[in-house]
Order: structure tokens, then sequence, then C-alpha cells
């Protein structure tokens, strides 16, 4: 069998096969467009926009698949135009919600602590008796601080309002508190005490928030509940509550859930922005989630020296702070002259942004063209590449042809 194969080497069959070997490769090198490997946008820079006989000048529009592509030369103009139209933009914090500040509300669940002056039978069983308003110590006087004990069948701390909103009072009975004002409580007290002892002197207080919460979650610290207690408690004091925002929040993505509604809520315009118009008054039950960023990210596709899926920064993040991410455009490879930006639209549509960078000026223009996440750069290939990319491909195979009749001989 050796020698079959050796007679047929020598017999100069295999130049035969090393030259229908090249004379593909020239038919590749004829047709180099339509073999070589590898996504190809296959539009002419000249052919991104149409102009109009009315000098106005539109995209144009390629139809595949059933879905639009709208090409749009990226210019000055156009970025000026996309910037005037964010700036038209309602502004997110339109649709939020606004709750005016109001005195504390004593619900079910909250704990309250009465105090009746010189009157210790009256006070919490919980606590010690409380001999005088004002006590010595040493040489200065000092208001006297009831010590908590064990002793009663309450709260160690205070009276816990019930669920049918009442708490028990010697000498009065049960008592109506919920959805009542401290200093209403302290009146209606005062009134009905004042039948059984002699100008009571009443001090009412909240020993324990439990009946109002708010809940944060997502990328903070500590996510979990927050107490709503008797000053009123802004997003602000929310976030600081969770222990701040993690690295990877979301800040410009958080939402505020009231009601089963859901608000959008711009946490960076308020951090980074001083738009205070964000930090709004919270209420009993509502929601606030910061989502993690990775989820928004952007796409650097085609011939980049690092195709990355890129997790989007905090803030604005620009075409050229995703390719330069990217390692570049490839020297060797890339048409710097068809940089594009694929951008999902409404309805089976696709905006499509070209940017000429073949001068490196452009690639300023490019710092003024903001990213949206899950925006998709794509770079496309020289003419030319896309022949290497055959020779590249079918030349290993022509020369392990020719070597391979090297060894034989």
């Amino acid at each position: 069998m050796v020698r079959r194969v050796s007679n047929r080497i020598s017999s100069g069959r295999p130049h035969v096969a090393l030259k229908t070997a090249w004379a593909w490769l020239a038919t590749a090198a004829l047709g180099g467009c339509a073999l070589a490997p590898g996504p190809y946008m296959g539009v002419s820079p000249r052919e991104d926009t149409t102009v109009q006989a009315n000098g106005q000048t539109e995209p144009a529009e390629i139809v595949q698949n059933g879905i639009t592509f709208r090409l749009h030369a990226l210019d000055g103009k156009l970025i000026a135009q996309l910037a005037a139209q964010a700036a038209l933009t309602p502004p997110k914090d339109a649709a939020l919600p606004r709750v005016a500040s109001s005195p504390y509300r004593v619900r079910s669940g909250d704990v309250l602590r009465v105090i009746v002056w010189d009157h210790p039978e009256l006070n919490n069983p919980g606590f010690s008796s409380v001999n005088n308003s004002i006590v010595s110590v040493g040489a200065t006087q000092s208001t006297a601080l009831p010590a908590a004990t064990t002793g009663g069948n309450l709260d160690p701390n205070g009276r816990v309002v019930q669920a049918d909103g009442t708490i028990y009072y010697p000498y009065i009975g049960q008592v109506k508190v919920a959805g009542e004002t401290i200093e209403a409580i302290r009146r209606n007290l005062f009134a009905r005490l004042d039948k059984s002892v002699a100008k009571p002197q009443v001090d009412v207080s909240i020993a324990s928030y439990r009946s109002q919460k708010i809940y944060v979650s997502g990328a903070v610290r500590a996510p979990g509940t927050i107490a709503l207690m008797d000053t009123p408690e802004t997003v602000s004091d929310a976030i600081s509550g969770a222990g701040g925002y993690s690295e990877g929040a979301d800040l410009s993505g958080a939402t505020l859930n009231r009601g089963g509604k859901v608000y959008p809520l711009d946490l960076y315009a308020f951090f980074y922005g001083g738009d205070v118009s964000q930090n709004v008054v919270l209420q009993d039950g509502d929601v606030i989630n910061v989502p993690e960023r990775r989820l928004k990210k952007v796409f650097v596709l085609g011939e980049v020296n690092k195709p990355v899926s890129q997790v989007m920064p905090v803030g604005p993040f620009s075409l050229s702070e995703a390719l330069s991410d990217a390692g570049g455009l490839n020297g060797t490879s890339a048409n710097a002259s068809q940089v594009y930006v694929f951008r999902q639209g409404a309805e089976h549509t696709v905006d499509v942004f070209h940017l000429d960078a073949s001068s490196p000026g452009m690639l300023v223009l490019g710092d003024r063209f903001e990213l949206q996440p899950r925006d998709v750069v794509f770079v496309d290939a020289a003419h030319v590449t896309r022949f290497y990319r055959v020779v590249a491909q079918v030349l290993p195979f022509a020369s392990s042809l020719y070597l391979g009749a090297q060894a034989f001989k």
C-alpha cells in the first residue's frame, strides 16, 4: 500500500491536487466577500442616508426577516437632535407621588409610654414608681427617668396598642388611640383622668414603633424593613437605613412601589445631580427596589481587539468609551469607516447609527453619543480583510498537501 501511494505521488498527482487547491483559492479570492466567514454589514457608508428633494435628510430603511433597520448617519446635527429629544422627555419624577409631611398617627402594634407625674400607681406596671418629677442628684437637679423592671403583665416598655386600636388605662378603661396623634391621645387622657385625679400631668410618648414599615430591596448592603417613626422618612433615609447602596447598584433604574403601582426613581439624579425631587417622603407599605447594574449591558462586537459584553458604569457611557474598553479597533482588519450602533425600537424596528471613524477626530463625536442599555456596537470588516480570512483558512489545507507530497518523495 505504501509503495502504491509513493508511486502515485512521484508521478505528479499530488501536484495536480495542489494546483486544484490553489485554483479553488483563486476562486475564493474573486468571491471573497461571499465565502469569508464572520458577520458583515454589507452597507456602503454612502447608503446610510437618503436625501429628499426638499433638502431634508431622512434615514434609509432596510427590511430583513421582517425587521426594519433604520439607518442614521451619526454627525453633530443628529447628536444635537438626540440631546434635544432627551431634554424634552418628561422628567421621571413627574409620575412620583407626593405626600405632605404629617404628624405620626398611632396604629395597632405600637407601644405607648404614658406617665402621670406624681401618681406612680397610674404608670405602666412595667416601670418602677416615679416618686417625683424633679429629684435632687448631688448638687444639681435632674429629671427622674422611670426604670424598666420585669413587673406587670404588659410590655415592660409601655402599653401595646391592641388589634382593635385600644389600650387599657386605670380609672378610664378602654381608650381608642389608633389613628390619633400623640398630642390628641394626651389631651384625651387628660380630659378623662381629670375626673378622678386633680389636674393630672400627663405625658405620652411612643416607646416602640411597630405598626408602620417600609421595605428596601435589591442592591443595598442590608435589605429589609425599616420602621416608620414620628419624623418623616424620605428615600435617602431609607437607603441610608439599609446600609447604603452596593457597588453594583443601578441607581438610575430604581423604583418605588406604592399600593401596587410602580414609579421610576432616579437615584443617580439625586445622589450625583442634586435632584431633590427624587427624595420623596415615604409612607407605610412603600417598597424601594434598587436593581443590579449587571442587567444594563452594551455589547461590542466585530473587528475590535477584545469583543466584550460591557456592564455600563454609573452615569453616562459613550460610544468612544465602549470602543476603548474593547481594546479599540483592530488595526489590520477593521473598517473604521463603518462603526454601527444597533438600538432596538418599537414594533420590530431597529435604529442603526453609523459613525465614520476613519478620521481619529470623529471619535470625539463618538464620545458625545451616549449609549443605552442593550445597545450593540458592531465594527465592520474591511473588504480586503475578508479575502485574507479566506487565505488564512485555505492555506493550511494547501500547505499540508504540499508538505505531504514532499514527505513521500
